[in-house]
């Protein structure tokens, strides 16, 4: 019975691990660049869902600023998106992911 016992725990846990990505899936962060000509769209797992790039950005003179605006939306996109993934998380979910 041990083992069954503790497979059942671990079933659930991956069955709540699956519930936790879903929910994170539907949360989304939108970053801009400093510049507003580029938006990078995050999902909560940090998986790139849109990228919108301003038409005067594509051109082979523009690609070093292409890169740059590129890069601060993600990064923007990430700090946005920790804040929201914080805001909906509370103190006994970060104990048990830490494992306190």
């Amino acid at each position: 019975m041990f083992g069954l016992e503790k497979f059942g725990k671990m079933a659930e846990t991956v069955k709540q691990a699956k519930q936790q990505q879903a929910k994170m899936k539907v949360i989304q962060a939108i970053g801009e660049s400093k510049n507003h000509l580029v938006k990078v769209h995050l999902n909560g797992l940090q998986e790139l869902v849109n990228i919108t790039i301003d038409e005067s950005l594509l051109s082979p003179a523009k690609a070093k600023e292409l890169k740059n605006s590129i890069t601060e939306a993600y990064k923007d996109a990430q700090q946005k998106l920790q804040k929201e993934l914080m805001k909906g998380m509370d103190m006994e979910q970060m104990k048990k992911l830490l494992g306190m």
